[in-house]
């Protein structure tokens, strides 16, 4: 054989190796990757099991050391003990009509606001930005005060005090426990962390390019039919995200709800509230109960993530939610 066959077999030899160790190095990362999800997938899914397990338990079951994940027998009476301790029906459109209508709103007040922070050149540009992210590090505590004072008493430009002074009244606006103190900051996109979300719409508006706007104001449109018939059919992934941690962080909310509803409920409130309520309805509060009580407050957010998980994730890939 000669010189240069044998520098070819080895240089096919040395190939061959190189090939093997990329397949087996990405053999070893794929299986770390599947062992790394599975913990994680165990550690969130671990209490969602357990919650189940427990919801469906007589009470005899609950204390068996036979029963450790599957019940001997399954029982929906837990679910209408909780259904009525909850007041389900009523709670849920109390959160529908505070909370869900809030969100919504939040959605598009701060795609609003967002695009005029990406596409529109103004003097206050960058300190307007500067706040919007310095509100996301604000903790809403240390604004309760303020915001309670404000909301108890309404006076937008010092008009009611104005009044006041003029006629000698004490005449005073409060919409503690109205749907307003959970509206009128999403209305101006200061409401639930509504800054993320700003910020979320103007790292995708400002990637968006900007010959899809010169074309519409070509064919005679304005900012606003620019917006609403080019920029948001275009933003779908941003505004998915959006949509989804809105509804998300709305339906959770329990400290703001404490703080402005006096006489209704949500459904974060009548959980914490069903100690009571159980007392009322004269029946026990055992943990299979509470089991189904948190699992009925969680089933309309996890069937929504269920439906939406596939574009979610998707669009949190295109939105910049990381950028």
């Amino acid at each position: 054989m000669s010189i240069q066959d044998n520098a070819l077999e080895m240089e096919r030899k040395n190939s061959l190796q190189l090939r093997r160790k990329k397949k087996a190095v990405h053999l070893i990362g794929l299986i770390a990757r599947y062992i790394f999800l599975l913990l994680i997938g165990y550690v969130v899914l671990f209490q969602l099991f357990y919650m189940i397990s427990y919801a469906f338990r007589p009470d005899e079951q609950l204390y068996d050391p036979a029963v450790v994940w599957l019940p001997r027998t399954w029982t929906f009476e837990n679910f209408g003990t909780a259904f009525m301790a909850l007041d389900y029906a009523g709670s849920l459109m109390t959160t529908v009509s505070y909370l869900m209508v809030s969100a919504v709103i939040e959605i598009v007040s701060c795609a609003l606001v967002a695009y005029g922070l990406a596409r529109f050149k103004f003097p206050e540009q960058k300190l307007i930005f500067a706040l919007v992210l310095l509100t996301i590090l604000v903790p809403p505590q240390m604004l309760s005060v303020a915001s309670y004072v404000q909301f108890s008493h309404l006076d937008i430009l010092g008009i009611v005090q104005s009044i006041n002074k003029i006629f000698g009244t004490s005449w005073r606006i409060n919409v503690i426990d109205t749907v307003w103190p959970f509206w009128l900051p999403s209305l101006f996109g200061v409401g639930i962390r509504s800054g993320l979300f700003i910020f979320i719409y103007r790292q995708f508006f400002s990637s968006l390019p900007r010959e899809l706007e010169e074309a519409a104001w070509i064919d005679g449109a304005g900012s606003v039919r620019t917006f609403t018939n080019i920029i948001v059919p275009s933003s779908g992934s941003a505004v998915l995200t959006v949509s989804i941690f809105s509804i998300l962080w709305h339906w959770n909310d329990y400290y703001q709800s404490s703080m402005y509803i006096e006489t209704g409920k949500t459904l974060n409130l009548a959980l914490d509230r069903m100690t009571t309520a159980l007392k009322e309805l004269e029946q026990k509060n055992t943990p299979n109960i509470q089991m189904s009580a948190c699992f009925l407050v969680i089933l309309p957010v996890l069937l929504l993530y269920m439906i939406a998980q596939r574009w979610f994730i998707r669009s949190i890939e295109r939105s910049g939610i990381v950028g």
